[in-house]
């Protein structure tokens, strides 16, 4: 085999559950002397994060679909044939790798049309609309976990990439404080939810826990107003892994990368799947976190403060250790396939 030379063109558009991995990956092929474009929106965090990395970036400006209005669904499209129009001279004898989410599709659909080949990355048990759609004209489908259903395509296991922080701390290995701390993480969907029970809680958690909410910009003002003594409030952070290393349980959401990252540390959770995802995905992961590791799954419906305590105290006199089911090195695994099978002929 004879190898050529390919750039590789990333979209990690939507939330930190896509750019985040996206952004390891394209650090790691850029290590192996990779030419790589990642694609970001103007002004949104995955352009100031590429930036601080010192990424080569192309804009484009892609809109959410499912679960919009009619007239927001009209300006979607739109917005995706000019994205899509935006990258295809990009596009043409490159290989592309897309990370999910709405900012995957022009990607796809430029690739499509310029007959380059492409991997898709599903972080989630679920498949989202745009892997289904597309799975069979995949190179490959890099899969972050097993999969809950059947997906027609060539898949493989990859793992999720974690970030370097969280990495260093795996290595680390750094004991948790003495002193009983329970830590919320709300994500970027459904924070508000996980807000409101902390401060419930507060009233019926045993005096010997810490309370840490990281609740969000948007929430952070009334969070905080509302805290009692033992509460600290943190709007948000770009280095999670500290709060996580420091907590005895944490209680967080189900979002495919969030929970990967907190079992990479070895921490007790409870996960509360947003009951609003697409598809309820985020049930599913947690399902499957619950059987790797030592994590208790409580649905939405079913949660009071009362209950959560119930799960919290269980939870995290646990036994705790990092399961086979975490992979630490998926962006080494994700490149190793994206050069193999898309950078040589």
């Amino acid at each position: 085999m004879s190898g050529i030379h390919r750039t590789i063109v990333i979209s990690g558009i939507g939330t930190g559950g896509h750019y985040f991995p996206a952004l390891v990956v394209a650090l790691e092929l850029v290590r192996r002397k990779k030419d790589v474009i990642l694609l970001v929106r103007r002004g949104y965090a995955e352009e100031k994060i590429a930036q601080m990395h010192g990424l080569k970036t192309a804009a484009i400006n892609p809109k959410p679909f499912y679960g919009r209005s009619f007239l927001t669904k009209l300006f979607s499209i739109i917005s995706l044939m000019r994205s899509v129009l935006d990258i295809n001279k990009i596009t043409k004898h490159v290989v592309a790798v897309a990370f999910g989410g709405f900012g995957a599709l022009p990607l796809i659909a430029s690739c499509v049309m310029n007959r380059s080949p492409f991997f898709l990355f599903e972080p989630n048990r679920i498949p989202g609309r745009a892997t289904r759609l597309f799975s069979t004209r995949a190179k490959k489908i890099l899969l972050g976990m097993p999969l809950a259903t059947s997906l027609k395509g060539n898949t493989v296991i990859t793992g999720i990439p974690l970030r370097r922080g969280f990495k260093k701390q795996i290595s680390r290995q750094r004991r948790t404080s003495p002193k009983k701390r329970v830590l919320f993480i709300g994500g970027s969907q459904g924070a508000r939810t996980l807000n409101r029970l902390a401060l419930q809680v507060q009233s019926v958690l045993p005096q010997n826990y810490r309370i840490v909410i990281i609740s969000g910009r948007r929430d952070y003002e009334w969070v905080n107003a509302q805290r009692n003594g033992r509460t600290t409030v943190i709007p948000f952070t770009l280095s999670p892994w500290e709060e996580i290393t420091q907590a005895s349980v944490v209680v967080s959401r189900a979002g495919a990368l969030a929970g990967y990252e907190i079992l990479a540390l070895s921490k007790a959770a409870v996960f509360v799947p947003f009951p609003f995802a697409i598809d309820n995905h985020q049930y599913y992961n947690a399902e499957y976190f619950s059987h790797i590791a030592d994590s208790a799954v409580v649905e939405e419906k079913d949660l009071t403060a009362d209950a959560l305590v119930h799960f919290i105290e269980k939870t995290v006199h646990g036994k705790k250790q990092r399961e086979p089911g975490i992979i630490i090195d998926a962006e080494k695994r994700i490149a190793d396939v994206i050069v193999r099978e898309g950078c040589t002929r």
